[in-house]
């Protein structure tokens, strides 16, 4: 008797890059480590503002861990661990921000969203562009039943970026994280389901 392998998500065939009106939307590859650097050093000052949410702009940046983190992308999209993206803008080719669906379970097919926009890009609706792309993404070629967010609540221009998904609000988790000082951290959660 033969039985049915189990669901292996690797041998999932799915694109690794996607286009919406402005931008191109891709997984990390090697190379992109000194793209990135220059955005995240433009925009560190917004990303420290909120360091339980992004615990990885706290350490000091540098070329290297850059290209680390979109050499780990690249093999992570491959075996289907992390979806991280970056985001490009259509024509230019400048580097807009990141995008990405991470910790996720495919068992129950929930997939956690971020994001975050390049500073001189921000304002223009990007991140908006970029996560209804990665969100239609999720459910058309992963599966999903459930995409969320959380995003710290002083962090207005983050869970706007979620209301104008659609997303619904589903409450706001009071104390939930905790700043390198101490200071604790309010979380709003969203989500869409299919």
């Amino acid at each position: 008797m033969t039985t049915e392998p189990a669901f292996n998500p690797v041998l999932l065939d799915i694109p690794d890059h996607l286009e919406t009106e402005r931008l191109q939307l891709r997984a990390p590859r090697p190379g992109d480590g000194a793209t990135l650097y220059a955005s995240v050093i433009e925009t560190l000052e917004d990303l420290r503002r909120f360091p339980a949410s992004m615990p990885w702009a706290m350490e000091e940046p540098s070329v290297r861990k850059t290209e680390e983190f979109c050499r780990r992308g690249a093999a992570n999209w491959i075996l289907r661990a992390d979806f991280p993206m970056l985001l490009f803008r259509r024509g230019t080719g400048e580097h807009a921000g990141n995008c990405g669906l991470h910790r996720f379970n495919w068992e129950t097919r929930v997939f956690e969203i971020g994001w975050w926009c390049r500073k001189s890009f921000q304002g223009q609706g990007l991140a908006t562009e970029a996560a209804a792309a990665l969100t239609g993404f999720a459910f058309a070629h992963l599966g999903a039943r459930r995409v969320w967010c959380g995003a710290d609540e002083a962090n207005e221009r983050s869970w706007r970026v979620a209301e104008r998904l659609g997303f619904g609000h589903e409450g706001t988790l009071t104390s939930e994280r905790c700043d390198p000082d101490g200071t604790r951290r309010n979380m709003r959660v969203y989500a869409t389901t299919r």
